[in-house]
């Protein structure tokens, strides 16, 4: 940045922690668009040198072309898949997301999500406080986790530490499913590598979600996948809403072709107020807290902050995803 120049940053909803917006302000003048609309976003845009998307809100590629001015996207999080990289890397814009934050709060939650369908914490403790939870003690459909078989989708450092967790706390054989992971990553943690999807689906007790979200990924569970679960199988979703499509778990849930489920992500995100999903009596769900922890929200966002102070100073990021444009990219004056 030039001596007494004070580039414009947008940010597209509020960083996860005040801390990276105030380290923002000390050299930049920070523009916070609340809610913001397609509109509003393209015409913020063409004025700003940096901009960070906090996911669900979505940088299209209208609106990167727009920004003629940017350097820099930022990400909040982890996730890339709100920002259209093709449309950055085309127009010669890096982007930086933000990892190392999530592979414990992540993981936490969807252990945390297990144990409440296994037990069902949140269905007894409804009916407790309406008055008829002593009803619910017998028969039980709880179950023990001891010993059963974890299905993990997507070995990545949260899938990793989600099957560490499971093994070292409840026993558990866990199938692990990755085609970009070795086996002998799988073997190194204790789980077991398939290479085939279907095997996993049908073998699993638990089956927890923790893939990226890519072409590959997009709609991979659908009624084909359900069905192959067995009618008492649990599914966990804590990775990307558009992994699971969402008529067909409701269909699987409300016809019995699966136990229960619970998800901390949906599609649409947030999912409508009519949407059939907050009608399942067998379906647990959080809206995409997983990873808002009080720890890793202020780390992701001084981490987003920084990155972006250091792309206008001219200082390579640590953590671009399109590494093929940095040298192309465009400096501030």
């Amino acid at each position: 940045m030039s001596p007494g120049a004070r580039p414009k940053v947008l940010l597209l909803e509020p960083m996860y922690h005040i801390a990276g917006e105030e380290l923002l302000a000390e050299d930049t003048e920070v523009q916070v668009l609340r809610a913001p609309t397609p509109e509003a976003i393209r015409e913020a845009i063409t004025t700003a040198s940096a901009v960070c998307v906090r996911y669900p809100v979505r940088l299209t590629a209208e609106a990167i072309r727009a920004g003629r001015k940017l350097v820099i996207i930022s990400t909040s999080g982890r996730g890339t898949d709100a920002i259209d990289i093709d449309a950055a890397t085309e127009h010669g814009i890096p982007v930086v997301n933000n990892p190392g934050h999530g592979p414990i709060p992540v993981s936490e939650h969807a252990l945390a999500l297990m144990l409440d369908l296994a037990k069902r914490i949140t269905r007894t403790d409804a009916r407790t406080r309406q008055g008829d939870g002593w009803t619910d003690r017998n028969p039980s459909d709880r179950i023990a986790l001891e010993g059963r078989t974890l299905g993990v989708i997507g070995l990545g450092l949260i899938g990793t530490e989600m099957a560490r967790k499971c093994i070292a706390a409840f026993h558990m054989r866990v199938l692990a499913y990755d085609p970009y992971v070795s086996a002998s990553a799988a073997e190194a943690i204790g789980a077991v590598w398939v290479k085939d999807l279907d095997e996993v689906l049908r073998a699993a007790d638990v089956v927890s979600i923790h893939a990226e979200l890519n072409d590959e990924t997009r709609g991979m569970i659908g009624e084909a996948a359900l069905r192959l679960m067995r009618p008492d199988a649990l599914l966990v979703n804590a990775a990307r809403g558009a992994i699971v499509q969402t008529p067909a778990l409701i269909r699987a849930l409300r016809e019995g072709w699966i136990r229960g489920a619970a998800i901390d992500v949906f599609d649409p995100e947030p999912p409508p107020a009519d949407s059939p999903l907050f009608t399942l009596d067998n379906l647990v769900m959080s809206p995409h807290v997983a990873n808002l922890t009080a720890e890793s929200v202020r780390g992701m966002a001084v981490s987003a902050a920084t990155q972006i102070l250091q792309a206008l100073r001219g200082e390579r990021p640590p953590h671009v995803v399109n590494p093929e444009v940095w040298e192309r990219a465009r400096r501030l004056p």
